[in-house]
């Protein structure tokens, strides 16, 4: 999925990278957010299309909990830093 198609993203895959994107301003990221108190292995979180997904360490992928995208929303407005 092309992170071009959405306004908001928070995407890391661990072999991949990823990318912070909040407001169709985009952050490279170079290491695993920290969601839940540890950095995840896998996360595809994009609010606007209700996508919610994340991948802790030693776990599947599952969806997010309340407090998980309340700390992406978090995690995108202290990354990203809209001109």
């Amino acid at each position: 999925m092309s992170h071009a198609l959405y306004a908001t993203r928070l995407y890391w895959a661990a072999n991949r990278g990823g990318v912070a994107k909040l407001h169709g301003h985009c952050v490279a990221l170079h290491a695993a957010p920290q969601l839940g108190g540890a950095p995840v292995v896998g996360v595809d979180y994009i609010p606007e299309v209700g996508m919610r997904q994340i991948m802790p360490y030693g776990c599947a992928w599952r969806d997010m909990s309340d407090v998980e995208v309340a700390e992406a929303d978090a995690l995108l407005r202290g990354i990203v830093q809209p001109t």
